[in-house]
């Protein structure tokens, strides 16, 4: 991943961190989030330093994050970049694609798939490399810690002689486009162009292209690197990869100006779980949000139950449309596996109840199985009293 975009990231997910916990331990009050806030700052700054000093001898591993996971995660994470690969060869222009690699984001810092792959089309081999990923609360710009410089006009610099340019959509997305080159950043230099998409939900998206077929190593084949930003833009807008941005985990739902608060996510899911499932611990909150994580327990070990409830969904017919999703992902710990069911009514309204055989979405498993059957989620998702809250 290139430089300014894997250094941003670090750094806003550094910030988040200390925030996001910081204010929970105001609310909570817990010894134990104290002793975790703490673990979680050395871990994020130790991997900090480490980044910069990989980065500083000039080489960028897409893996260098990944802390070792079971054969089921390995596969599934395999699984789930061969469809990130498949994605991209299909929006692609017509041309050869070699090379296929299958990356090994790091899912403390919010990357989740990630695959790059030689592209030819007739002009010369070109690197082309794509990173999907979650950021629940990205507070900072993306510009700025990307190392752009921007104008009134949107457009701005980055680096002695490249360039950047931001937009916004109207669903709230941010994209920001870069046209540079690898160190020393000189005119003979491989160039690198990127674009970069934060949806509103914080799912992300960026994808790189250089006009070698390596980003380090490899002499220019072509004057350019294949793709324009026009076909960069539609690339990484493309609803293709609507259901892959969807599925990753969530540590937070983000503030909103609309919407259910924190207490009324809680209050409707309470009474939708089963007498055997008793919720413990802290979850909710006064303020508007799309996301909570409660507790639960059945005495055959503590996991949670996730429910994202929001307006992003897809659906022009007239019944309830259900997605389901089970077993082992790239993101969860060693024997941990999770239950998902996606219902999105007519129009677009949309929840999702996860939960995970494990104390956290990206911990190792603490019991046999997930608490709730999919059966038993179907039916809390599909609950019409989530309807109250659109």
């Amino acid at each position: 991943m290139p430089f300014e975009d894997e250094l941003g990231e670090v750094l806003r997910r550094t910030g988040d961190t200390f925030d996001t916990n910081l204010q929970g331990l105001a609310e909570a009050g817990l010894t134990r989030g104290r002793r975790t806030l703490w673990r979680r700052r050395a871990a994020t700054v130790t991997a900090s330093v480490a980044l910069l000093g990989v980065m500083s001898a000039g080489v960028v591993y897409g893996g260098m994050f990944d802390d070792g996971r079971d054969g089921a995660n390995v596969a599934a994470r395999k699984s789930d970049a061969g469809q990130t690969v498949s994605i991209l060869k299909r929006l692609l222009p017509e041309g050869k694609v070699s090379q296929e690699r299958v990356d090994k984001p790091g899912r403390n810092f919010g990357f989740y798939s990630g695959a790059s792959l030689v592209f030819d089309d007739g002009k010369g081999a070109a690197a082309i490399s794509i990173t999907l990923g979650r950021d629940d609360s990205p507070r900072a710009s993306m510009a700025s810690l990307a190392g752009c410089t921007i104008g009134a006009d949107g457009v701005g610099r980055i680096g002695p002689n490249g360039t950047c340019t931001t937009k916004k959509f109207n669903d709230g997305s941010d994209l920001l486009l870069t046209q540079s080159h690898e160190p020393p950043y000189r005119d003979k230099d491989t160039k690198r162009w990127s674009a970069r998409l934060i949806k509103p939900d914080g799912s992300m998206l960026t994808v790189t292209e250089w006009n070698a077929p390596a980003q380090k190593g490899a002499k220019p084949t072509r004057p350019n690197p294949p793709l324009t930003q026009k076909q960069l833009t539609d690339l990484v807008t493309a609803k293709e990869w609507s259901t892959t941005l969807d599925s990753f985990p969530r540590r937070g739902g983000g503030v909103h100006d609309e919407g259910p608060t924190g207490y009324e996510l809680v209050d409707t899911l309470k009474p939708l779980l089963p007498s055997s499932l008793k919720p413990f611990g802290l979850a909710g909150g006064t303020s508007r949000t799309d996301f909570v994580s409660l507790g639960v327990r059945d005495g055959k070990g503590e996991t949670h139950v996730e429910v994202n409830v929001d307006h992003r969904g897809t659906n022009d017919g007239d019944q309830v449309r259900i997605d389901e999703r089970q077993g082992p992902t790239a993101w969860t710990g060693k024997g941990a596996v999770l239950r998902s069911v996606t219902a999105v009514r007519p129009g677009g309204f949309r929840v999702v109840v996860t939960t995970y055989n494990a104390d956290n979405a990206f911990g190792d498993a603490t019991r046999a199985t997930p608490p709730l059957t999919m059966e038993q989620l179907r039916t809390i998702a599909t609950s019409p009293e989530w309807d109250k809250l659109k």
